[in-house]
C-alpha cells in the first residue's frame, strides 16, 4: 500500500532536502507535483485540495522563510499534514471491559472473516484471552470458515445460540463472560451491497452486546467507493474505526488517506497479506514517515520484537563471542530475516535508504531460501565442520536441496567470510562495530529485541 505515493512523494522530498533557498515559484512547482502524485494515488479531490491549501499557507509562513533549511521544513509540514489526514494520533482498541466486544462489519468479499482471525491472533499474542464468534445466520459456510481460522489462531470459537443474529451475539457474549475472556470478536453478516436490512441487523447486534469497538472492514481495492461505504456504515453504527484489508494488492492507498479525513473514521489496522500474521497496527505518524521515504524505526523494532526468537538469538551471540558460529546458526539467522518479511520489507522501514519502490519490489528472497535448503540438506557434522564437505558431499547436498555444486561453493564462501567477520566482532571491538553499523543505518545502538554483544 502507498507504493505509488511513496515513490512520487519520496522523490519530491529528496529534491527538497538540502535546498538553501525556495522561492514561491519553486513552491508552486513542488505543490503541483504533490497534487499530481496524490491524484494518481486515487486520493479524493477534497482531500488533495485541503492538503495543498494547508501546506502552501504554512510553507509561506515565517518559519520557512527564516529557516536555514527551508526544504526540510516543508517536508516536516507535509509530514505533519499527512499524519493529520491519516487520522492524527494512533488509537489503541478499547478493551477496558471484560469481556470487551469488537464488532466487525462490512460488505461481502471485503475479507471480514479473515480479518477477524488476524485480529484474534494479534490480540492473543499481546496476552489477551480472546474468543471468536459469527452471527451470520444465513451463511453456515462463513461460520465454518471462522471456526477454522479460530483453530489456526489458537483461540476458542463460541457458538452462539438463537434464531436471530442479536440472540446469537448475546449467547456468545454470555459464554465469553463465563469463560473469563478479555475480548470477544464478533463477525457479522455481509451483503454484496449496502441495504437497510443489513444496517438494521448490524445495529441490533451492536446494541444487544454493547460493542465497545465497531470496526468497518474495507477492501483497499474498492478505491473511491470506499468513502461512500464508510459514510453509510458510519451513519448507522457510529463506527470507531476501520480496517483496510488486501493492502498488499493496492499500490495506491488513496482510499486510506481519503476515508479518515472525509468521514472522521480512523484506520486502525491494515491487512498486508493472506496469512494470519500479515496484519499490522496503523500508526498515522509512522505511516506518514514511510510515505515520505523516512523509514519506520519503531515499526522495525516492533517487527523484530514479534519475529525474533530471543533465546535462539542469544545462543547465536554467545557462539559469535566464542567464534563458534556454524552453518546451522547461519541458516537460522536467514530464517529470522524471512520471518520479518524479507529484505524488501525490512529496507522499506530503514530510514535514509532512499531505494526506489520499483527496486524494492525486485529484491528476491529466493537465494536466502536456497541457502537454507542447502544447510538443511547437510548432516550435523557438515553443518558444524564445513571443511569436511568434499566433492561427493557437495553433489549429495546439491541433489537434496535442488541446487548446483557451484551454488554450494558460493554459499560456503559467503559463510567463510561471515565467520571471519564474526571472529573480529568478539569483545569490545564487536560492540563498537555493531554501534557503528547501527549509526550508519539510522538505528538506535541498543535496539530492543536484539541481544547484547
Amino acid at each position: 500500500m502507498f507504493d505509488t505515493l511513496t515513490n512520487k512523494l519520496g522523490n519530491i522530498a529528496n529534491k527538497l532536502r538540502g535546498n538553501v533557498r525556495i522561492t514561491e515559484a519553486d513552491l508552486d512547482a513542488t505543490l503541483r507535483e504533490m497534487r499530481m502524485a496524490l491524484l494518481e494515488a486515487d486520493v479524493a479531490l477534497a482531500v488533495v485540495r485541503h492538503l495543498m491549501d494547508v501546506i502552501k499557507e504554512r510553507a509561506l509562513g515565517v518559519d520557512v522563510a527564516k529557516s536555514l533549511q527551508p526544504g526540510q521544513v516543508i517536508i516536516k509540514i507535509l509530514h505533519d499534514e499527512l499524519k493529520m489526514v491519516l487520522g492524527g494520533q494512533r488509537r489503541d482498541l478499547d478493551t477496558s471491559n471484560i469481556p470487551s466486544v469488537i464488532l466487525l462489519c462490512g460488505l461481502q468479499g471485503a475479507g471480514k472473516t479473515t480479518t477477524a482471525g488476524k485480529l484474534a491472533r494479534l490480540l492473543s499474542a499481546q496476552g489477551k484471552k480472546v474468543a471468536l464468534t459469527s452471527v451470520d445466520a444465513t451463511r453456515p459456510a462463513a461460520r465454518e470458515q471462522l471456526q477454522l481460522l479460530a483453530k489456526q489462531a489458537d483461540v476458542p470459537y463460541l457458538l452462539g445460540e438463537g434464531g436471530s443474529p442479536e440472540k446469537m451475539a448475546a449467547s456468545a457474549l454470555k459464554q465469553a463472560r463465563l469463560g473469563g475472556h478479555h475480548v470477544l470478536i464478533l463477525d457479522t453478516a455481509g451483503r454484496q451491497v449496502v441495504d437497510d436490512t443489513l444496517m438494521a441487523e448490524i445495529e441490533a447486534v451492536g446494541k444487544a452486546v454493547g460493542a465497545s469497538e465497531r470496526l468497518l472492514v474495507l477492501d483497499a481495492m474498492t478505491g473511491q467507493s470506499a468513502l461512500e461505504i464508510a459514510d453509510t456504515f458510519h451513519k448507522s453504527l457510529q463506527l470507531t474505526g476501520c480496517i483496510m484489508s488486501k493492502t498488499d494488492a493496492d499500490m495506491r492507498g488513496g482510499s486510506a488517506l481519503s476515508v479518515a479525513f472525509s468521514t472522521g473514521v480512523p484506520v486502525r489496522y491494515v491487512g498486508t497479506g493472506e496469512k494470519l500474521d500479515a496484519f499490522e497496527l496503523f500508526d498515522p505518524e509512522r505511516m506518514a514517515g514511510r510515505i515520505l521515504g523516512q523509514g519506520d524505526v519503531v515499526g522495525l523494532v516492533e517487527k523484530m520484537e514479534a519475529s525474533i526468537d530471543h533465546e535462539q538469538a542469544e545462543k547465536a551471540v554467545q557462539k559469535m563471542k566464542k567464534g563458534k558460529f556454524d552453518l546451522m546458526d547461519f541458516a537460522d539467522q536467514m530464517g529470522q530475516m524471512q520471518s520479518m518479511g524479507g529484505i524488501g520489507d525490512i529496507m522499506k522501514m530503514m530510514p535514509g535508504m532512499n531505494v526506489p519502490q520499483e527496486a524494492l519490489g525486485q529484491f528476491d528472497d529466493k537465494p536466502i531460501k536456497h541457502m537454507q535448503a542447502m544447510v538443511y540438506s547437510m548432516t550435523a557434522k557438515e553443518r558444524q565442520y564445513p571443511k569436511v564437505i568434499n566433492g561427493s558431499r557437495k553433489k549429495r547436498i546439491a541433489s537434496g536441496s535442488g541446487t548446483s555444486v557451484q551454488e554450494i561453493n558460493k554459499m560456503l564462501k559467503q559463510f567463510s567470510q561471515m565467520q571471519k567477520m564474526m571472529k573480529k566482532m568478539k569483545g569490545g571491538k564487536g560492540k563498537r562495530m555493531m554501534q557503528a553499523m547501527a549509526g550508519k543505518m539510522g538505528l538506535p545502538a541498543g535496539m530492543p529485541g536484539m541481544p547484547k554483544m
